[in-house]
């Protein structure tokens, strides 16, 4: 089962993600995912599978309307709206081309607004193997990083022991992972 299908707190983390998105942004949709989860809203393919998350995001941005894209990992459950409206905020600035988060030494790529603009860079990074994403964001224009003290809002729920882990950290009793 894809993890975000795990619920937490009775909440699966697509839905509590989408939530968020949709308190700051006025379109969202899920990249990368797979089909069943059309049902919490509209999905878009990853148009090269197997490529990590640099496939989701370069679908996302070429299937976009809208200069700034906000990401938020599914898998991070704990990042407050605040933090995505601060990014939100300080890429309208127009000093850069993405805005990314970092709480204490750790980059948060995933967690970030980035321009229409780095998509041919980025499609060239994707194609030439190179899928690390806070690397191809560097040769794709100017990044802006903004540093958060919190890092357990971006901690990232990757298995069952992270999950059960941030569940008891939190007092969370209501927690669903499927597996197989």
């Amino acid at each position: 089962q894809d993890k975000a299908l795990w619920q937490f707190g009775g909440v699966t983390l697509v839905e509590r993600c989408l939530g968020k998105l949709r308190a700051v942004c006025e379109e969202v949709a899920i990249a990368g995912g797979q089909p069943e989860l059309g049902r919490y809203g509209r999905v878009i393919p990853d148009g090269a599978s197997g490529c990590g998350p640099l496939g989701g995001i370069v679908a996302a941005l070429e299937q976009s309307s809208r200069e700034w894209n906000l990401f938020l990992p599914v898998d991070a459950p704990f990042v407050p709206e605040e933090c995505l409206r601060g990014m939100l905020l300080a890429a309208a600035e127009g000093d850069s081309d993405a805005v990314i988060a970092r709480a204490g030494e750790r980059l948060q790529p995933l967690c970030g607004v980035y321009s229409r603009g780095m998509l041919p860079v980025l499609r060239r990074e994707l194609a030439e193997g190179r899928w690390k994403v806070a690397p191809a964001l560097e040769l794709a224009g100017r990044v802006r990083v903004m540093d958060f003290a919190d890092m357990k809002w971006f901690a990232n729920l990757n298995t069952p022991a992270e999950f059960a882990d941030a569940a008891e950290s939190t007092g969370t009793r209501d927690i669903s992972i499927g597996l197989g």
